[in-house]
C-alpha cells in the first residue's frame, strides 16, 4: 500500500512540475466549427431570387430569363415569358 501512494505523490509531482514548465499561451477560443447548414451554404455559391415568385436558389440551378431575369423552374420562366 505504502508503495502505491508513493508512486502517486511521484507521479503528482512530475505532472505539476510538467504543468508548470509548459510554456504559457494566450487563450484562444477554437474558431466556430461549420455546421452542416453552413457548410451547405457556403458550396451553393451566389444565391438569386427567382423573378416570378422571389424564391432564392443557387446561381448555378437558375434558369436564365429574358432581360437578365433569373427563375427557379421552367414553369416560372415560362409564366414569365406569356405575361
Amino acid at each position: 500500500m505504502k508503495l502505491l501512494v508513493d508512486l502517486l505523490v511521484i507521479w503528482a509531482a512530475w505532472w505539476f512540475i510538467r504543468r508548470a514548465l509548459r510554456p504559457q499561451r494566450p487563450f484562444r477560443s477554437p474558431p466556430p466549427r461549420p455546421t452542416p447548414l453552413r457548410r451547405r451554404v457556403r458550396a451553393a455559391g451566389d444565391m438569386v431570387a427567382c423573378a416570378h415568385c422571389g424564391l432564392y436558389v443557387p446561381r448555378s440551378e437558375a434558369l436564365p430569363g429574358a432581360h437578365d431575369a433569373m427563375f427557379c423552374c421552367p414553369e416560372h420562366r415560362d409564366a414569365a415569358a406569356r405575361g
